[in-house]
Parts: C-alpha cells; sequence; structure tokens
C-alpha cells in the first residue's frame, strides 16, 4: 500500500523585525560611506516596509550603530548616561564623558570641516559625521 505522509509542517522564515530588516540593507550598502548608507536604507524602510520617515530614521541609525559596533569592546554605558550627558567606557571600561556642549561642540567642528553630511537635504535630517 502506498500512502503519502500528509503531515509535514511547511517551514516559514521567522518574521523580521524592521531592526533586522535594516541590518540586512545596511549590509548590502556596507561599502558605502556612512551617508550613502543610511540613506539608502531609510528610503528602503519607508518605501518597501511602509514605515514613517521618523521611524525609519531610528531604526536605520540604530541598525547602523549595531553593525559599526562589532568587535567593539567600548560601548555607551545606557545605565550612566542621560539627556545631558552620555557615559563611553573605553575599551578598558573607564568612563569618558559627552555633555551636550562637548557634543554640540564637535558637530560645530565637523560642520566646519564639511564631515557633517544631512542625510535628507528637504528635511535637513538626520546629521551624521562622517569620519
Amino acid at each position: 500500500m502506498n500512502t503519502l505522509c500528509n503531515n509535514v509542517t511547511p517551514l516559514h522564515a521567522p518574521h523580521l523585525d524592521a531592526h533586522n530588516i535594516a541590518a540586512a540593507q545596511l549590509f548590502r550598502t556596507r561599502w558605502e560611506n556612512r551617508e550613502n548608507a543610511l540613506r539608502q536604507c531609510i528610503e528602503h524602510l519607508v518605501t518597501e516596509q511602509a514605515m514613517t520617515e521618523d521611524a525609519a530614521e531610528l531604526t536605520a541609525i540604530q541598525a547602523y550603530a549595531d553593525l559599526e559596533a562589532t568587535n567593539q569592546t567600548s560601548r555607551i554605558d545606557i545605565d550612566a548616561s542621560t539627556s545631558h550627558v552620555v557615559i563611553l567606557r573605553d575599551e578598558s571600561g573607564r568612563p569618558v564623558v559627552f555633555t551636550v556642549a562637548d557634543l554640540m561642540h564637535l558637530l560645530g567642528k565637523a560642520r566646519a570641516e564639511g564631515r557633517a553630511k544631512v542625510i535628507d537635504p528637504t528635511s535637513e535630517r538626520p546629521v551624521v559625521l562622517e569620519h
């Protein structure tokens, strides 16, 4: 007697969340500069994933930072940081302090050197710093 097995469960790929979709898109453009990679990722999230521009910007930025931090021992200490200070733990774990004034100074210097790039000229945001 020839019986067919009809109780096979079909395999489905796990649903990718927005962060994973952004990371995949950024990985494809990893050789681009930061400005182009983020621009393409934000556009992909808005057009292909129907995200709002605000949500797409934040998702793309966070995914980019996660990819960039691969194999890094330095990290931002979220528990110690506040809305007015970012605490960076360097490779040895020492705290490095960046106040809002410090970060605005770095942004001003980057603007003067032409390293502060606007991703979307229409909205003039987000701004990224090229190395």
